[in-house]
């Protein structure tokens, strides 16, 4: 750590939502527990897991004392991060996945940012692992070490510029979530939680460096078939886009780009899901498709969507995107 890294040893909350993870959970546990730093609190939160997640907890905490145990009924992720977050006692917080795991410097090399550069966040990069074939590569990461604006890394967020809304790739002073807390049943419930710390945190410590495993899994929520919890997304950036373009105008474009991803995320997937979906959501799917629809004098000029990104979204505009796509793999 650095100099001024050493003269403190603030304790690090580090809050693990724990639900059906058997098969990941010591991986996860041990990668926090040989961390460099040390001075942790390490928040293991049983979120009702039918499983032996609940006692594979407890063995734990009885194997080292930094380690606390939150048994509660299921609430989901939020729920689960909530109820830590009130339980923290360290002065700063991060997030692990308990299926996912992190390198042993992370958390010596956050705080050392943190604490060198006088921020309140600081946002590191992060390693993709297939499940399927072990494969490693470097995900979302900084380009360089800096110390950014909030509203700047707001902006990169909406872009997926190097760094995204993800809870457990950053370090936050808890004095980041006294008002902030994550939305109750929902998913992607990162995405209206994480644009708002930013925004508060005024200065932000951006490092160059992937120091989390982020582990892409069958079954894991972001994997999942399609549900109503789908259309969470398109809902979080809908009134992320009403409140920037009231309070932080300057990033209205950004905002509009990152909404326009979200319905058309949203839209494909149902598009691709088949008939029986969006026959089931077929109210959800016109309006999706209406309000995408009032975008295309943005998709037609923003530098923002990549050409494939505006072709397809065009195309689902048109009612084009189901018949052209079989089309497509008929032909190769």
């Amino acid at each position: 750590m650095g100099e001024t890294a050493r003269e403190e040893s603030p304790l690090i909350s580090v809050i693990v939502p724990v639900y059906k993870v058997e098969e990941y959970l010591a991986r996860c546990v041990d990668s926090i527990l040989g961390q460099t730093y040390r001075n942790l609190e390490i928040l293991l939160v049983d979120d009702g897991s039918p499983d032996r997640c609940g006692a594979i907890c407890d063995e734990y905490a009885a194997r080292d004392s930094r380690i606390r145990v939150i048994h509660k009924e299921n609430g989901g992720l939020s729920s689960a991060r909530n109820a830590a977050i009130d339980a923290a006692r360290g002065e700063y917080i991060g997030f692990v996945d308990s299926d996912d795991w992190i390198e042993p410097e992370t958390y010596e090399a956050l705080l050392d940012m943190a604490l060198a550069e006088k921020v309140k966040l600081v946002c590191a990069g992060r390693f993709d692992i297939s499940s399927r074939t072990g494969e490693k590569t470097v995900g979302l990461c900084p380009p360089e070490r800096e110390v950014i604006s909030g509203e700047e890394l707001c902006g990169r967020i909406f872009l997926w510029d190097n760094v995204d809304s993800a809870a457990w790739d950053k370090l936050y002073h808890h004095t980041l979530f006294r008002e902030i807390r994550y939305p109750l049943g929902k998913i992607c419930e990162d995405l209206p939680t994480t644009y708002r710390i930013a925004l508060d945190a005024g200065r932000v410590g951006m490092l160059n460096k992937p120091l989390y495993n982020y582990f892409h899994r069958p079954g894991s929520i972001t994997m999942a078939g399609f549900s109503a919890k789908n259309l969470h997304a398109s809902q979080h950036s809908r009134a992320m886009l009403e409140d920037i373009r009231i309070n932080h105008p300057a990033l209205g474009k950004r905002a509009e780009y990152f909404h326009v991803c979200q319905l058309g995320h949203t839209l494909q997937r149902m598009d691709l899901a088949g008939g029986d979906v969006k026959k089931e959501f077929a109210a959800e799917y016109q309006g999706l498709l209406r309000e995408l629809r009032s975008f295309v004098p943005f998709l037609l000029t923003s530098p923002f969507p990549r050409a494939q990104q505006r072709l397809t979204w065009l195309l689902i505009c048109a009612n084009a995107y189901g018949p052209l796509r079989k089309l497509y793999h008929l032909g190769r």
